[in-house]
């Protein structure tokens, strides 16, 4: 069978939004005349687990080709493209059409909003007006070097509503509840809106949308009622002014001792990671923040930060083994990052990568991890911070 077609014995993959695109660049042999007949098609096919080669004989009729690696990689940017465009709203609690900024059509219109601050924090790490990064590539990361005002942006606020963070862009940081509770609620939103834009052509499953729906929710009530204290911050010190900064959200299986951390069937509960440069201060921050009534999961974690005087070592490994949004002085991350591009990867893959297997009804289940229950004891002794 023709290569494209291998989507389809991935339930994990929502295959229409990329056939969209080959449909509408004519790729493989797609073309709007028989987009409809082929959907059709694909609908008679047997069970994932009951299919065999001949089983794609249905479509030799539509005399399809292979899609080149060249073809792919464009009808992949632009399935992309596309999912950025279609995950576009204002996060903001009361957003509608009477509170938001509107186009002449009553569309709100959602702006850029850097999830890592750009002039008070990525201006400080920035060299010629450039920050790094890793990007993923098939079995390996590589650098990534981006221009400071598109760093770390993403689609989520109008510009009425990305105000409820001038409490962190517009004074120096302090520690308050306040700007402690904005920078988790930051941190969620750009790991869950990240999530949702994927979610486009990428199946995580319905509990994958309840767990942000009702994030969400416990962000949106805590922000009507200017009530900070639903999160609970615990804040690390580093004398030194490092020139990273990450901010990201994710929830841990583990403690650093290696005992599983019961989560509940209503919601994954997770935790909010800032790393803040303060470069005025010759020093650095770094919040672990969660939510109150999640302290029975994640109290002990954060005791152990504060016990085990391994602190650069542990913040390596917790933004190593889970944070994407995080980026570096370029100079910075070719001393100190480039010799580490091996660990990280393997720790994305044991920590990040789903594993299961497809049941009858077409479905992943999910039976196994890769995870060490040990893995944040850091036996790669992942270390970001260079001095």
């Amino acid at each position: 069978m023709v290569n494209f077609l291998r989507h389809l014995e991935n339930p994990q993959i929502n295959y229409e939004k990329i056939y969209e695109v080959m449909r509408d660049f004519r790729k493989g042999g797609l073309s709007p005349e028989n987009y409809y007949s082929f959907l059709a098609t694909i609908a008679t096919l047997p069970k994932i687990r009951e299919r065999n080669y001949l089983s794609y004989k249905v479509f030799d009729k539509y005399n399809f080709v292979d899609v080149t690696e060249e073809d792919l990689m464009v009808i992949m940017k632009e399935v992309l493209r596309r999912a950025v465009e279609d995950s576009k709203f204002c996060w903001h609690p009361k957003a509608d059409d009477t509170t938001c900024k509107v186009d002449s059509g009553g569309k709100i219109i959602v702006s850029a909003a850097h999830s890592i601050q750009n002039n008070g924090i990525l201006s400080t790490i920035c060299q010629n007006h450039e920050v790094a990064t890793y990007k993923f590539e098939p079995g390996k990361i590589d650098k990534r070097v981006v221009k400071k005002n598109v760093a770390s942006i993403f689609w989520g606020f109008c510009n009425t509503h990305d105000a409820i963070f001038k409490p962190n862009e517009n004074f120096p940081y302090t520690g308050s509840q306040q700007q402690n509770f904005l920078f988790a609620y930051r941190a969620f939103v750009v790991a869950s809106h990240k999530k949702m834009e994927v979610s486009t052509f990428i199946n995580f499953g319905g509990q994958a949308d309840d767990d942000i729906t009702r994030n969400r929710e416990l962000f949106d009530n805590a922000l009507i009622n200017n009530d900070f204290s639903k999160i609970v911050s615990e804040v690390f010190e580093l004398p030194f002014f490092y020139p990273i900064a990450c901010s990201s959200s994710f929830y841990l299986d583990f403690d650093f001792e290696g005992n599983k951390i019961p989560h509940s069937d209503a919601r994954m509960e997770n935790v909010f990671i800032t790393l803040l440069p303060a470069k005025s201060q010759n020093k650095s921050y770094f919040i672990f923040s969660y939510f109150t009534h999640d302290s029975n999961l994640y109290e002990k974690v954060s005791n152990q930060l504060k016990t085990r005087n391994k602190l650069k070592l542990d913040i390596s490994i917790l933004i190593g083994a889970h944070a994407e949004n995080v980026y570096f002085e370029p100079l910075y991350y070719d001393t100190f990052i480039k010799d580490t591009e091996e660990d990280i990867y393997a720790l994305l893959f044991e920590t990040q990568m789903d594993h299961g297997f497809v049941n009858n009804r077409n479905e992943i289940v999910h039976g196994f991890s890769y995870t060490p229950s040990e893995y944040l004891q850091n036996r790669y002794n992942l270390n970001l911070f260079g001095y």
